[in-house]
C-alpha cells in the first residue's frame, strides 16, 4: 500500500505524517483521523530522513497491511461465528426455547472479549514496526504547510 503525505512531526526514527484519506483505508481505524484537517495521521519509520513540512511517499507491505486488517476484523468475526455456532449446539442440547437468541448473545460476547483483548494489546501492535508505514522517498522538501 502506497500513499503520499506531509510530515507534521519527527521524533527519533519516527515521523508523523498527514495523508489524505482514501477509500481503501476509510474505515480501517489503524490511523488517527483528524476531524479539523480531514487527514489521517500516520506514524511511519523515517528511513528517508524527512523533516517537518516535507511531502513524502509512504509504503507498507501488503502482507503486513492484510495481516493487521485480519487482526482488526477477521479475528473478531471468527470469534463471533464460533460463539454463535457453539451456542446453537450447546443451547439446543439444553432444550432452551430461545436457543438461537442465546447463541447470538454468546457470539456477541465472544466478539466483545476479542475486541477487549485486542484493545489491551494495542500498544504491542503500535510499537511493532512490522505494522508501521515506512517513508521511502522525500518527494518535495519543506515548503508544505503543516496543519
Amino acid at each position: 500500500m502506497n500513499a503520499t503525505g506531509v510530515v507534521v512531526d519527527v521524533e527519533n526514527e519516527k515521523a508523523y505524517v498527514h495523508i489524505s484519506r482514501n477509500t481503501a483505508c476509510e474505515n480501517c481505524g489503524a490511523c488517527h483521523f483528524d476531524e479539523k484537517t480531514l487527514n489521517l495521521k500516520v506514524t511511519a519509520i523515517n528511513h528517508a530522513n524527512a523533516i517537518v513540512g516535507d511531502r513524502v511517499e509512504l509504503s507498507m507491505e501488503n502482507v503486513n497491511f492484510f495481516r493487521a486488517s485480519f487482526f482488526l476484523y477477521g479475528v473478531p468475526l471468527i470469534a463471533l461465528l464460533i460463539g454463535v455456532f457453539s451456542g446453537v449446539y450447546i443451547f439446543e442440547k439444553m432444550n432452551l426455547e430461545l436457543y438461537d437468541i442465546y447463541a447470538i448473545l454468546l457470539g456477541m460476547l465472544f466478539m466483545a472479549i476479542t475486541y477487549i483483548i485486542l484493545r489491551k494489546n494495542k500498544d504491542k501492535f503500535e510499537d511493532n514496526t512490522k505494522y508501521m508505514s515506512v517513508i521511502t522517498n522525500v518527494l518535495h522538501h519543506g515548503d508544505f504547510p503543516v496543519v
